[in-house]
C-alpha cells in the first residue's frame, strides 16, 4: 500500500535527530505507532526475508519527502535504551543479532546506508532488528566494508555509552574483556573481505556469550541449545564451505542422468580435495590402474559413482577436521572416527552385506557430534573432559555442557547436510539391551554403525579390553549379527591393517601417534583357540606379512599391463601377462585362468603357469551347478576367497571332490571375474603347503588390481 500526500493521516509525535543529519519520525495512525525513515536512494532493493531484518509495512510522503513506514508494535529504538548503558553481555548479544543480519545482507551483495542505534529496533526480549527498507546493491567491496566499520562504531557505543570518536576504546573501558576489545577493533579496522570479517566476528561473539553462561544448559530446552550450537557453527569462517560441498554432493540423485558429470564438477571446484582424492585413488587400497588415474572423471568411471562419492565425503570431513591448529585433540577424534568407519565396513564385508561402502560413512559419522564439538566448541570440549575426569559419565558431561547429546548434534548436522534418511537414522544410538535383527537397509546401517562405535570405544579404553567385555557385546548383537569371538578378532586385525595403510595414504604420516597408535595395536584380549562355528566365515581369512619384493614386482607388472591396455593387444596375450605377473611376483606354485564353457554350465581351465600345468588344465573343471564349494561360492557371491588350509575341519567340506583327488595344494586364492552379474571365470593361484602364502593387505589389493585389469580388458574386447 502506498499513501501519497496524506499529511493528515500521520500524527508526528517525535523527531529523532541522527548523526548524519537525517531525521526519523515517530508517528501515530489509527491508534498504531509507526517509525518513518526518510528514503534517500532510488535503487532500493527488497531485502531477502530474515528474522533479524525489519521490512517496511508501506511507504508514504510527508511534505514531499518519501518515507519507509515501520510498524513499531511493542518495539523500541535501540538508541532509546542506551540512556542506561547495557552490560557487556547484553551489548554483545545485540551486536550478535546485528552481525547475523548484516551477514545475510552481504550474502546478497546488499548494504545499508546507515547502521547505527537509531536504525535498529529492539523487541520485548531484547532482540535487535535492522531497518532494511533502504538496502541497496553494493557497488564494490569498499561499501560492504564500510557497513562492517559502522557495526564496529555501534559496538563502541554499546560498550561505552558514547558515540565513536578519536579516543581509543581502552581509555573509556580499561576493565573491558580483551577479547571484546580485540573484536571491536577488528570491526573498526575492517580491511579484509567484509563477509570474512563479519563471519569471524559473529562466531567469536557467540563463543564469548556461551562462555559467559559457564556452559550450563537447562535439560528442558534442548531445541534452543541445538539451534544455538548450529548457529555458531554456521558462522564459523570455514564451516559454510564444508557444508556447501557436502550438501552439493548429497543432492546428486540417482535419477540424475548427468550425475557423474555433476559429481566431477563439484570435486574439481575444491583444488585441495581434487589433489587429495586423486592421490588416494592411485594408492594400493583404491587403485585400479596402478597410479594411472589422473582425472576425477576417469576415477568415477572406473571405481564407480558411489565409491568416489563416499570417498569424497569422508575425505572432506577428515581433511577439514584433521588440519585444525589444535591438532592433537582433533586428530585423536578424527582418527578414531576413521577407524570406526573402516571397522563398520569390515563388519559388513565379513557378513557379506551389500551396504559395505555405505557402512563406512555411517561408521565414521557415529562420532560426528564429538568431531564437531572438539573442532568448533573447544572450550566446551575441555570442560566435558574435566567433568568426565572428576567422575561424571561421558553422556552426563556432554548433556550438562552442551544441553544435548553428541548423537543429537551429529544427526542434526547430518540432516542439515542433506544426507539420506537412512544415514541420518543410522547415527541414532541403541538403548541398552539386546539388538533386534535388522529388516531393511537403513536398520542394517544403524546396526553396523552402532556395533562399530561400541567396539571402537572398547578398543579405545585405557585398559586393554578383555574377552568378557567383547563377548557381552557380541551377546547384545547376537540376533542382529551372529559373530563368533575369533571371527571378531580377524575383523579387527583386518581393520587395523587397513587403518594403518589408510592413515598413511590420507595424511601421508609415516608414524602414527596418540589415539591412532592405540587403535592400531589394541586387542580384545588373547585370541581364543576355538575354531569358528560358521564354515562360510572361514572362507575369507586374514593376511600375514611378507617381504617388499612382492609389492615392487606387482606394481611394476600393473604399470606394464596399463601400458598394454592403452595400445592394441590380443586379449589372451594380456591375460597370460597377468598370470605371469602373479606367478613371478607372489611365487605361486600354480596360476590358472578358468573361463565359462558356453556349451555347458562349467568353468574350464584355459591356460596357466606352474609344474605339470599341461596335465592339470584338462581336469581343472568347476561345475557351477554345485553350490556348496569354495569355487562356486566365489562365483555366485562375486567375492575373493582365500583358503589357508584346505584340510581344516571347517573348510574341507567346501572343497570339491575333484580338487581333493588332484591333491594339488592346501593353500589357494580365487579372484572371480564377473561383469555385470555375468560369470566369466576366475583367476586362481596356489601354494602346496598350508599357511604358506603370506600376503599383506597392500599386496592383496595389488592382486585385486590385476584382476580388475583383466575385467577391463575383457570388457573392452566385448565392446
Amino acid at each position: 500500500m502506498n499513501r501519497d500526500n496524506n499529511n493528515a493521516e500521520y500524527q508526528v509525535s517525535r523527531r529523532i535527530q541522527c548523526r548524519d543529519g537525517s531525521v526519523l519520525l515517530l508517528c501515530g495512525l489509527d491508534g498504531q505507532c509507526y517509525l518513518l525513515d526518510p528514503l534517500t536512494a532510488t535503487d532500493n532493493r527488497p531485502a531477502p526475508a530474515h528474522g533479524l531484518l525489519a521490512s517496511p509495512d508501506t511507504t508514504t510522503q510527508l511534505a514531499g519527502q518519501p518515507y519507509s513506514c515501520y510498524p513499531m508494535s511493542d518495539n523500541q529504538l535501540l538508541s532509546d535504551t542506551l540512556v542506561s548503558k547495557p552490560d557487556d553481555r547484553t551489548a554483545a548479544g545485540m551486536l550478535c543479532d546485528c552481525m547475523e543480519a548484516l551477514l545475510h545482507l552481504q550474502r546478497h551483495q546488499l548494504i545499508l546506508p546507515r547502521l547505527d542505534a537509531e536504525h535498529i529496533l529492539l523487541d520485548q526480549q531484547g532482540q535487535a532488528c535492522l531497518l532494511a527498507g533502504q538496502a541497496t546493491t553494493a557497488t564494490d567491496e569498499a561499501s560492504l566494508q564500510d557497513n562492517v566499520r559502522q557495526a564496529g562504531q555501534l559496538f563502541y557505543r554499546l560498550l561505552t555509552g558514547r558515540p565513536h570518536g578519536s579516543l581509543p576504546l581502552q581509555q573509556f573501558r580499561p576493565d573491558l574483556d580483551p577479547e571484546l576489545h580485540q573484536l571491536c577493533q577488528s570491526l573498526l579496522d575492517c580491511h579484509a573481505a567484509a563477509s570474512t570479517v563479519s563471519r569471524a566476528a559473529l562466531a567469536q561473539l557467540q563463543d564469548w556469550l556461551v562462555r559467559q553462561q559457564r556452559f550450563i544448559r537447562s535439560e528442558g530446552n534442548q531445541q534452543a541449545a541445538l539451534q544455538q550450537l548450529l548457529q555458531r557453527m554456521r558462522h564459523n569462517p570455514d564451516f559454510p564451505a564444508l557444508s556447501q560441498a557436502i550438501n552439493a554432493i548429497n543432492h546428486i540423485g540417482n535419477a540424475d542422468s548427468e550425475r557423474l558429470q555433476v559429481l566431477a564438477e563439484i570435486i574439481l571446484k575444491d583444488f585441495s580435495l581434487t589433489n587429495k582424492l586423486l592421490r588416494v585413488v592411485n594408492t594400493a587400497n583404491f587403485s585400479q590402474f596402478g597410479g594411472a588415474v589422473s582425472t576425477i572423471s576417469r576415477a568415477i568411471v572406473i571405481l564407480g559413482f558411489d565409491t568416489i562419492r563416499n570417498l569424497a565425503l569422508t575425505l572432506l570431513l577428515f581433511e577439514h577436521m584433521h588440519n585444525r591448529s589444535h591438532a592433537k585433540e582433533v586428530r585423536d577424534v578424527a582418527t578414531s572416527a576413521l577407524f570406526c568407519g573402516l571397522l563398520a565396513r569390515s563388519l559388513a564385508r565379513h557378513s557379506r552385506m551389500q551396504e559395505a561402502e555405505e557402512a563406512l560413512i555411517c561408521g565414521m559419522f557415529q562420532q560426528l557430534g564429538e568431531l564437531l564439538c572438539v573442532y568448533y566448541f573447544r572450550n566446551e570440549y575441555h570442560l566435558i573432559r574435566k567433568k568426565t575426569d572428576t567422575g561424571s559419565s561421558p553422556a552426563q558431561a556432554v548433556q550438562h555442557t552442551l544441553g544435548i547429546s553428541y548423537a543429537t548434534l551429529g544427526t542434526s548436522t547430518a540432516e542439515a547436510w542433506s544426507f539420506p534418511e537412512r544415514i541420518v537414522s543410522s547415527l541414532e544410538p541403541y538403548p541398552p539391551g539386546p539388538v533386534r535383527q535388522p529388516q531393511h537397509n537403513a536398520a542394517r546401517l544403524r546396526m553396523l554403525g552402532n556395533l562399530a562405535q561400541e567396539l571402537t570405544q572398547l578398543l579405545s579404553s585405557p585398559v586393554t579390553a578383555n574377552t568378557t567385555q567383547a563377548q557381552q557385546l557380541l551377546t547384545r548383537y547376537a540376533r542382529a549379527l551372529p559373530l563368533e569371538i575369533n571371527s571378531l578378532h580377524a575383523v579387527i586385525a583386518e581393520t587395523q591393517a587397513e587403518f594403518a595403510s589408510t592413515l598413511h595414504e590420507w595424511s601421508n604420516e609415516a608414524h602414527v601417534q596418540g589415539k591412532a597408535q592405540q587403535l592400531k595395536g589394541a586387542t580384545l584380549g588373547p585370541h581364543p583357540d576355538s575354531k569358528p562355528a560358521a564354515p562360510a566365515a572361514e572362507l575369507e581369512s586374514s593376511c600375514l606379512a611378507s617381504g617388499p619384493a612382492t609389492t615392487s614386482l606387482l606394481s611394476s607388472g600393473i604399470q606394464e599391463v596399463t601400458s598394454t591396455l592403452l595400445g592394441n593387444y590380443q586379449l589372451n596375450d594380456l591375460l597370460r601377462m597377468i598370470l605371469e605377473i602373479m606367478y613371478r611376483a607372489v611365487g605361486f606354485d600354480h596360476v590358472v585362468l578358468c573361463t565359462k564353457d558356453p556349451r555347458q554350465n562349467m568353468l574350464q581351465a584355459r591356460f596357466g603357469f606352474g609344474e605339470n600345468t599341461a596335465a592339470l588344465l584338462p581336469v581343472f573343471k568347476v561345475d557351477l551347478q554345485q553350490q556348496d564349494n569354495a569355487f562356486c561360492i566365489a562365483m555366485e557371491r562375486n567375492v575373493d576367497i582365500f583358503i589357508e588350509d584346505a584340510s581344516a575341519a571347517a573348510i574341507s567340506s567346501h572343497i570339491p571332490a575333484w580338487y581333493r583327488q588332484l591333491n594339488l595344494a592346501q593353500t589357494f586364492i580365487i579372484f572371480p571375474l564377473v561383469l555385470e552379474k555375468r560369470k566369466i571365470g576366475f583367476l586362481y593361484g596356489d601354494k602346496n603347503q598350508a599357511h604358506s602364502l603370506p600376503l599383506r593387505p597392500d599386496e592383496l589389493n595389488l592382486l585385486k588390481t590385476l584382476r580388475n585389469q583383466a575385467l577391463l580388458a575383457i570388457r573392452q574386447q566385448q565392446n
